[in-house]
């Protein structure tokens, strides 16, 4: 068996380092490769990866590509894995070391096609990361035997309530990765789409414990600007059911209920134009009193609260 373990970076030459200790320090008896695709970083990315890319035990191939966005940049590495089992790695995020062996446990003892782990554990990167990390793991790890697996029966229910959406949390098949379609060019934010389509495939298992660890403050990291994170949840909503027609009676009215929801709250908040908040409020309640049917097109409307005075990609 072998993992692709797929890391995306744009300007995380800070963090690399970390990043590629946790990826070489992965437990367990498989082969593994490593592919890491640099997004245009303008920092000293692709150099450190050249320096750091030899400690890693399996095939390390770096692409480099202009500044396209983290969907493109997950596609063309998933495009040049070759494992059985795929695991996307934010450019920032450092595993655990058994965070590869308690998912791919987990899924396969129940023949999930994928499972997640939970609960990750923000990091100051300062002088003394290192020592904290070191500390992180050996407290944890005389806690992982006591953890049993969970299973989530209808993760789509869940995803869609809760966008849940880091990759990095988890571990899927090639196949079921093959059967989402893949990242959607168009949605800056890359991680919902897949999430949503792996989730309509059927169940998953849960570890219930950290297997990363993050930088606290980032201001290149994605999750920094709210209007694009917003605006991308009810886009890759929209796409989902473009994708999945079939789900759109069973989980339209919950998704038209959130991606409404999340445009009248922002719009409130961010004082937004005055016809643009009323026109959020109006179908954030006809939603619920059933006067507006669930739809596509009305996904993607809600959109426009995010876009007006803020900087969406």
């Amino acid at each position: 068996m072998k993992v692709s373990y797929i890391v995306t970076v744009y300007n995380k030459a800070l963090y690399l380092p970390l990043v590629v200790q946790g990826l070489a320090t992965q437990e367990g008896d498989f082969e593994r490769e490593f592919i890491f695709v640099d997004d245009g970083s303008t920092d000293d990315s692709a150099k450190v990866l050249r320096q750091v890319k030899e400690t890693l035990p399996g095939r390390v191939e770096i692409i480099e590509q202009l500044n396209s966005g983290p969907a493109v940049a997950s596609n063309k590495g998933f495009e040049a894995s070759t494992g059985e089992l795929i695991k996307f790695v934010d450019g920032d995020d450092m595993l655990l070391p058994w965070a590869t062996k308690v998912l791919t446990d987990t899924m396969l003892a129940a023949g999930h096609i994928y499972a997640f782990g939970i609960n990750p554990i923000p990091v100051d990167y300062d002088n003394t990361v290192a020592q904290n990390i070191g500390r992180i793991i050996t407290r944890i790890r005389s806690d992982i035997d006591d953890l049993d697996p969970l299973v989530w029966d209808h993760p789509l229910d869940y995803v869609i309530r809760r966008a849940h959406n880091n990759p990095t949390s988890w571990i899927a098949t090639r196949d079921a990765v093959i059967k989402t379609g893949g990242c959607a060019n168009h949605i800056f934010i890359q991680d919902y789409i897949l999430e949503l389509c792996l989730a309509a495939q059927g169940s998953a298992g849960i570890w219930p414990g950290p297997i990363f660890v993050y930088p606290r403050t980032d201001p290149n990291r994605n999750t920094a600007n709210k209007a694009q994170v917003l605006h991308d949840l009810n886009m890759a909503l929209a796409e989902f059911f473009r994708r999945r027609p079939d789900r759109l009676r069973e989980y339209g009215l919950l998704a038209a209920k959130r991606a409404t929801g999340r445009a009248w709250k922002f719009a409130k908040r961010n004082k937004v134009s005055r016809d643009l908040r009323f026109n959020s409020f109006a179908q954030y309640l006809g939603v619920r009193a059933g006067l507006i049917r669930p739809s596509i097109e009305l996904l993607e409307s809600t959109t426009r609260s995010f876009r007006k005075g803020f900087v969406i990609r």
